[in-house]
Order: structure tokens, then C-alpha cells, then sequence
């Protein structure tokens, strides 16, 4: 794998160069380090996906082979990508255009010159190759050229970053957006300050913390310094700035930073100024430059509180297990040190990771002899001993990943662990004094769910959404948590209209129910034995109802049982984190968006996942409802989910599925609006196995099924007298290519019911019939074309048509049905016949196919015509 990345604080310099090198490396993943400027966030997410950024977490480290930095070479300013710095097998390219900074890497390549922007150097090497780009790159690179030379009249613009410019102008750079996204200009005076800082910029590596000094002498006054200094600091990417600017006989001080690390109220406190902890300063006099210069330097030292590196915080030795040892193995291990989470370990270098929960759900289903590789994580983040610890705190908070296992940089072996416990005892003082903590953010409650009542006003309809509080306030009178779960959310977030609504309440759910029933005049049906209950409204409009409950499987592929829980356990039992979302309805919270399980990020990322590693041992179906919503909403099924998926299939958990509920998901997966590419994906997974091992084994199959949807295109404008049922056509064409043995084989895995098994077996005999008669004549006379199509139902018809993809076969086809199936209605019956003189027998089948035959060739038309051919011909 190959990734771009830059410094830890994106600006357009930084996305127009990751985007350039992207054009040099075009396998290459681009990944923000850390995080993007406003303007650049704005910036995307108005041009959409033309610029695709991927995120940290589905970067996998360990196969990483070629690191691109761009627009920096500080191994320390690139996070989570530091650990990939000098690692074996691991190539790093550099584009930088700061050729005096300090804490270089060792690099494979290095491309670093003095330029205004990093972004004229990617111009140079892409013109070296012979590369071009199109309308929106180019106005992206000028962009990064423009923010970076602050429009070309910064101290460090070069001669090449204006001919840079002047290309991109040739390519067709739209200077509009450059000028929408270009903060305004400085005035001359501040300008010469702003050079002047530009200039004198000094790098000091304090208690761990990156600090820049910067100096300036201004003759006059000027106005606005702190604004200056904020350029400076954002076109720099500085994390701390510390501005000395000698003025009308005093120093000015302006300090801003992104660090708690350094409280510049108490640093500018030491030279009688104030202000606050990330922007303060101080005016001084009576000193020089020079002599404030070193003071700031010893308060700044005294002052700066040191960063924990990771390996200050890191336990050593480490519990392991390794990927070969079994679950039972794992359960003495996690019991005998009284643990919740391993590493997984090859070789001493972390593969996985292993729970408690994970190794007791095992156990449950009597898998303890599973090797604990099936059945590990594969999907974590490792670090570094010398990384900052704060990078990897997003990590155990955002990602909920329980441990995070240290790794040395020149061989991957496992060099110890940091916990959860780890990261709050890190951050408890933090906590403590921040007075932000625990507060609410824009649109979130105290809880920091994020409040939903707007968007469902603005997507539900006024009865769904009067309904919804009508729900809520029983809720409130009741006293009870009352939720509306499930698909009806995921499609509320998605903008998908969506009428099942699923209501769970925390508490007694069947007397919900019953109340809500008598207060919407419907009717209610209860199963208490599963704590549901189904409200039927006047209309027929159904709202289900049901207790917050939890499940267990008492053996994989069994039905659950239940008991009554809390929200969240009613949650977790789910499939797919997507599924797994509430909106609050009652009490302070109303409204409020519940997400324990990152399912809003899975549906943003369009990611299907599983909430847990044993969740297709328990359930297998879920298999089958992973592969429907992926296809049906473009989605894509998370690399653990899929790996989840093979084992599953490799350990044959479908085959402990009932036959009735394998063909109930197939029948849905049928029901599609595109069920080819579930059928497509079913064969990737080598599902179809579990129903036939030669189904669909010849790719000749699937083929033949793409083609029914253009023949249903011809259907919907055909006047069929029966409408086809879409889905048994798809399923026709799972059997089609098997001989008899294997569809008596196939039928009775599914359990198929008679009836359909009956109708199964008609249609596709009517068909290999109609398409051994059409192979043995080219041209056909109407009766004959009668014949032939006469037997088959609208289902086969269609079918035959797909089967054959034959131009000929389609123009019989529709003259079957447009003419012929009407004008072979007969007039005369049998009674009619016996009444004319003809004696019941064979001889009745020879009348009817001749009055067809003469109907259909347009030689009769009325009763009187067939009473005279049958007198002519029979009597």
C-alpha cells in the first residue's frame, strides 16, 4: 500500500500538494495526518468526492510499503505515520520547501527546495513527468500557491512559484474560487512585519513541545499585530508562536497556540501581560529584543509543561497469546491475570486483538477448540514508543479501541501496550480543568447526542412526524424511555423514505402498546413471550412495538432468546452498526440522536459492520442481510466484517440454518430491485455452495440472469394477462443450469413448499422444451410459434428470453403475446362440440387444435366460423 500524506494541520498547500503527488503516485491513498483548516473542510466538501481523502483508520500500517510526505519533514509533525519512519520495507518520499528546517528523516527520496509553497515544487516534478492536469487540479494548486506567498507578495516567494502560478493560469485555474477561499490582504505596514517574522522564524524544541520564536522591528506604528501574527501562525502550520516586535521604543509580545501544553496567560503573566491560555500577550519596556528574547526562553522552559511520550505511559512486559493458541487458552489466560483484551501475536508482532467478550460468546457456542486467529480483531491501531501519547488518544475515544498495542519501529515486535486506563489517567487532570468539559456543543445535549428534531421535520411528513410526538408524549405521561429504532433511522439519516416504524420502550412494552393502541383508535396484537406487540391502525398503518430486550443463542444458528435490558443491550443484539441507531423520544433528551456504536460514521463512510466478532456464528442469515443492504444502498462490507464472513463460510455455519429461513433470504435477496449483484457477491463468498455445490458454478448463469433486466424492460410494456412475479424469474435462473439430481437436491435443502416446487419444476421444463423446438426450425407459422410459447408462463417466458438473448426468439415472443395468446381464445367448448355430434375423446384435442391453429392463421374469427370448420372438417 502507498499513502500520502503531510504535516499534522492541513492547509491548501498541504491538499494541493498530497493531490499532485497523487498524479506521481497514482496507487497511492491521500490520508490527513491529523487535521484540515476550516477553509479546507468548506473546500471539500463543496467539491465533493473529485478530491477523495481517505481516513487514518482504514489505513492498515503494517502494509504500508511507500510513505509520501509532502510540505514537511518532520517525522514529529505526521502522527500516527511517525512509527512507519526507518521501519524495514518501508520506502519514504519527501517534497518540502522549507530546506532550513530542522528534524529531518532520513528519507529514499527527498525533493526539497526553497519555495514559496510546496505546491510550486509538485508543478516542477509533475512538468518534469510529462504530467498535466485538468481544471479543478489546477485551481486547487493555485490555491496552495496563493495561501502559502500570501498572493505572491510574501518574503518567501520565489521566482518559480510565480511562473508556477502562470501555468496554472494557462490550464485554466479559476481564480474566482481562489479568491473565494484567500482570506483578505494585508496592508503595506503589516506586510512588512509580516515578511520580517517570516524571516526571523526559529524552531526550539521545548519539554517536548514545538515552539516558534519570531522577531520584527517596525520604524512606525501598526495597527492589528495580533491579526499579523495569526497569518504567520496559519501559514506557517505552527502549533505555538511566540512574536517579538519591537515598536515605538517597546517590545510587544504576541503568543498563540493549538497546545495545552503551554498556558500563555501565565508566560506573558512573567512580563506584566495576561490574556488567555491559547492567545495572550504583553508590552514591554525598558528591555531589548535580545534580553526579551532570552527571558521568554527561560519562562518558556520553566513554564511548558513536558508531553508524555508513549513510552513514559506504556506497560511492559505484555500478556499475550499467540494466533495458534486455542479459545480455552485464551479464556485461563484472560482469568489467571484478571485482563479484558489481548494482543494477538506472530513472531512477537502484534496481528490482533482478543476479548473477553469475544472468548466467552465462543465458549458459549462450544468453540473452544476455534484457534484464536478466526476469531481475533484484525481492524487496530498501533503506535510507537516515541510518539506523543496525546496522538493516540482519539484512538481509544473515537475508535473504541480497548488496547493499543506499541510496536518497534525496526521490526514490528510487540514493545508494550497502553490501555484505556492508561489514557484516563493521563487525562484526568486535564479533564478536571478544562472548563469546556462536559459541555454541550452545538446541536448535542448534555450527553452529547446530537439533536435530530430539525432534520425529521424537514424529511418526515407532517402525519409521521405528529404520530412520532404523539408517541412521545404518552412516553412522558407513562414515565418511560420510549426510542424509534432501527431502519427507520438509518434511512432518516440517509434521506430515504422509510414507513416501518420500530418502537422500543424501556420497560413493559406490551402495556405501552396497549395504551397507544386505545389512544390511536388501532388495534393491538401481543406475543409476550417475545415482549412485541403490532398496532394495526385504521388506515392498516402498523407500528411495532417492543420491550428493550437482549438475546443469547444457546447454539450458533439457533433462534435467540430473550430478556428484558436497557436500550443499548436492545441495540447490540442487532445486525449492523447502521442498523443500530435510536432517536430518544422522551424526557430531556427527546430528539436525541443515540449512536453508541459509530453507525452515523458507517453510513457517512458507507461501511456495513458487525457489532461483534461472533455475530454470523450466532446468526449466519445476517450473512445473506449484509450482502442485501450492501448492494442495495452502495455500501461496502468492512474488511473484518468479511473476514468474519469467510470464516463463517469456511467453518459451513449456513448449513445449520433451516431450509425455511435460507429460502425466505433468498427469496428476499430476489426481491431487490437489483439482486444480480447480491447473487454476484453470494458467489464471491461461495455461498451458493449451501444450497447446490454446481449452482450458479458456471459464470454462464449470472450472465444469463444480467440479461432479465432488460427483458423486463420489454415486459412492462407488454400486455401480459398475468404480471410477472419478478423474483421467480431470478430464481428460475438459479436452478437452470442443474441437472435433475441436484434440483431434487436444491429443493429440499430450501424446503421449498409444494406448491412452488411444482411450479418450479413446470416452468423450467416448459422452457428447455421451447428452447429444444426453437433450435430445431429457424422460421416458425403462427400456430407453431402458439405451440411453442403457449405452455410457458409470463415467469418462463421472460426467463427464455434472457436464456437465449436471440433477436428472432424476442419477435416471436411478442407476437405470442400481443396477438396470438388473445385471437386463440375459442368460443366453442366441449359441451358445444357433444352437442354438434362429436363424441368425447382423443378426437376433442384434434378439433381444439385446429380451431387454435385457424384462429391464431386468421382464417377464423367468430363462433359461426368455428361451428362451420368443425362441421366441414370433424362431421
Amino acid at each position: 500500500m502507498q499513502v500520502i500524506t503531510t504535516h499534522l494541520n492541513a492547509d491548501f498547500d498541504c491538499l494541493a500538494s498530497m493531490v499532485a503527488a497523487k498524479k506521481l503516485y497514482p496507487e497511492a491513498r491521500m490520508v490527513f495526518s491529523g487535521s484540515a483548516e476550516k477553509m479546507v473542510h468548506r473546500y471539500l466538501k463543496k467539491m465533493n468526492s473529485v478530491f477523495e481523502i481517505s481516513r487514518i483508520k482504514e489505513i492498515d500500517l503494517d502494509k504500508v510499503s511507500l510513505l509520501v510526505l509532502v510540505d514537511t519533514q518532520n517525522p514529529a509533525r505526521i502522527g500516527v505515520f511517525q512509527s512507519l519512519i526507518q521501519k524495514p520495507g518501508v520506502e519514504v518520499h519527501v517534497y518540502d520547501h522549507h530546506p532550513e528546517a530542522g528534524n529531518r528523516l532520513q528519507a529514499s527520496k527527498a525533493v526539497i527546495k526553497k519555495r514559496g509553497a510546496a505546491t510550486t515544487i509538485m508543478m516542477e516534478v509533475l512538468a518534469e513527468n510529462g504530467i498535466t492536469l485538468n481544471r479543478e487540479e489546477s485551481t486547487l494548486m493555485a490555491l496552495g500557491i496563493h495561501e502559502d506567498t500570501h498572493s505572491l507578495v510574501s518574503a518567501s516567494t520565489t521566482s518559480e512559484d510565480l511562473l508556477a502560478l502562470a501555468e496554472l493560469v494557462r490550464l485554466g485555474a479559476d481564480l474566482n474560487v481562489v479568491a473565494e477561499y484567500i482570506q483578505s490582504r494585508l496592508n503595506q505596514e503589516q506586510l512588512d512585519v509580516f515578511n520580517d517574522l517570516i524571516r526571523n522564524i526559529e524552531s526550539f524544541n521545548i519539554n517536548g513541545v514545538e515552539i516558534a520564536l519570531a522577531t520584527a522591528t517596525a520604524d512606525h506604528f501598526v495597527e492589528d499585530l495580533a491579526y499579523v501574527v495569526n497569518r504567520v501562525m496559519e501559514l506557517e502550520n505552527l502549533t505555538a508562536l511566540m512574536a517579538l516586535i519591537r515598536m515605538d521604543r517597546r517590545v510587544y509580545l504576541i503568543g498563540r497556540s493549538r497546545t495545552k501544553a503551554i498556558d500563555l496567560a501565565e508566560v506573558t503573566r512573567e512580563f506584566g501581560g495576561g490574556g488567555h491560555a491559547n492567545a495572550a500577550s504583553a508590552s514591554i519596556r525598558e528591555m531589548t529584543l535580545v534580553q526579551v528574547k532570552e527571558k521568554l526562553l527561560e519562562v518558556l522552559d520553566e513554564k511548558v509543561e513536558p508531553l508524555s511520550l508513549v513510552r513514559d505511559i506504556m506497560h511492559f512486559p505484555v500478556v499475550t497469546v499467540r494466533k495458534e493458541d486455542t479459545i480455552k487458552t485464551v479464556e485461563k489466560t484472560l482469568t489467571l491475570f484478571n485482563l479484558n483484551t489481548l494482543p494477538v501475536i506472530d513472531n512477537d508482532v502484534p496481528i490482533g486483538l482478543i476479548t473477553r467478550q469475544i472468548v466467552e460468546k465462543a465458549l458459549h457456542h462450544k468453540l473452544g477448540e476455534t484457534t484464536t486467529a478466526d476469531l481475533m480483531i484484525r481492524e487496530f491501531s498501533v503506535t510507537a514508543p516515541d510518539v506523543y501519547f496525546k496522538i493516540i488518544a482519539p484512538v481509544i475515544i473515537e475508535e473504541k479501541q480497548k488496547l493499543i498495542p506499541v510496536v518497534d519501529g525496526e521490526n514490528g515486535h510487540l514493545a508494550g501496550i497502553v490501555s484505556r486506563g492508561d489514557l484516563l489517567r493521563v487525562l484526568q487532570v486535564d479533564l478536571s480543568q478544562d472548563e469546556n468539559f462536559g459541555k454541550a456543543g452545538w446541536g448535542k445535549d448534555r450527553r452529547g447526542h446530537k439533536n435530530v428534531k430539525s432534520l425529521m421535520k424537514e424529511r418526515l411528513d407532517k402525519k409521521m412526524m405528529a404520530l412520532l410526538e404523539s408517541i412521545a408524549r404518552l412516553g412522558d405521561e407513562e414515565k418511560c424511555a420510549v426510542y424509534v429504532v432501527g431502519g427507520f433511522v438509518r434511512d432518516l439519516l440517509l434521506g430515504i423514505g422509510n414507513l416501518d416504524v420500530d418502537i422500543v420502550v424501556e420497560g413493559d412494552g406490551i402495556s405501552f402498546a396497549g395504551k397507544l393502541a386505545a389512544e390511536l383508535r388501532g388495534r393491538v396484537k401481543s406475543h409476550a413471550k417475545f415482549g412485541t406487540s403490532v398496532i394495526i391502525l385504521e388506515d392498516g398503518f402498523r407500528i411495532d412495538v417492543a420491550t428493550a430486550r437482549m438475546e443469547f443463542y444457546k447454539h450458533p444458528a439457533a433462534l435467540p432468546t430473550i430478556e428484558k435490558s436497557s436500550i443499548k443491550a436492545d441495540l447490540f443484539r442487532r445486525d449492523f452498526t447502521v442498523n443500530c441507531l435510536a432517536i430518544q423520544l422522551t424526557g430531556k433528551g427527546a430528539f436525541a440522536l443515540i449512536d453508541y456504536f459509530n453507525g452515523e460514521r458507517d453510513l457517512k463512510d458507507r461501511v456495513i459492520r458487525v457489532l461483534h466478532n461472533l455475530s454470523f456464528i450466532e446468526d449466519p442469515s445476517r450473512i445473506f442481510r449484509a450482502i442485501r443492504f450492501e448492494q442495495r444502498n452502495q455500501f461496502k462490507i468492512g474488511k473484518q466484517t468479511t473476514a468474519f464472513i469467510k470464516i463463517a463460510v469456511k467453518k459451513r455455519l449456513v448449513d445449520q440454518l433451516s431450509g425455511s429461513r435460507l429460502l425466505n433470504e433468498i427469496i428476499l435477496i430476489l426481491k431487490e430491485s437489483k439482486p444480480v449483484s447480491c447473487l454476484w457477491r453470494m458467489r464471491e463468498f461461495s455461498l451458493l455452495q449451501f444450497i447446490s455445490p454446481k449452482m450458479l458454478s458456471n459464470i454462464r448463469g449470472l450472465e444469463i440472469l444480467d440479461g432479465v433486466e432488460s427483458v423486463l424492460s420489454w415486459a412492462k410494456i407488454i400486455p401480459f394477462a398475468k404480471s410477472p412475479e419478478t423474483w421467480f424469474i431470478y430464481f428460475m435462473g438459479l436452478f437452470y443450469d442443474l441437472d435433475n439430481p441436484a434440483i431434487d437436491q436444491a429443493v429440499e435443502r430450501l424446503k421449498v413448499p409444494m406448491r412452488l416446487r411444482k411450479r418450479l419444476g413446470m416452468d423450467l421444463e416448459t422452457c428447455a422444451d421451447a428452447q429444444r423446438l426453437l433450435a430445431t426450425k429457424k422460421d416458425l407459422s403462427p400456430p407453431e410459434i402458439y405451440d411453442i410459447f403457449s405452455p410457458l408462463s409470463p415467469e418462463a417466458i421472460i426467463f427464455l428470453l434472457a436464456a437465449l438473448g436471440d433477436d428472432r426468439v424476442n419477435k416471436y415472443a411478442t407476437l405470442f403475446v400481443t396477438q396470438y395468446q388473445g385471437q386463440a381464445k375459442l368460443s366453442l367448448t366441449g359441451d358445444d362440440l357433444i352437442r354438434m355430434g362429436v363424441n368425447p375423446g382423443p378426437v376433442f384435442q384434434k378439433v381444439f387444435k385446429a380451431l387454435r391453429d385457424a384462429r391464431v392463421n386468421g382464417r377464423v374469427s367468430s363462433k359461426k366460423q368455428e361451428i362451420a370448420l368443425v362441421e366441414k372438417q370433424f362431421l
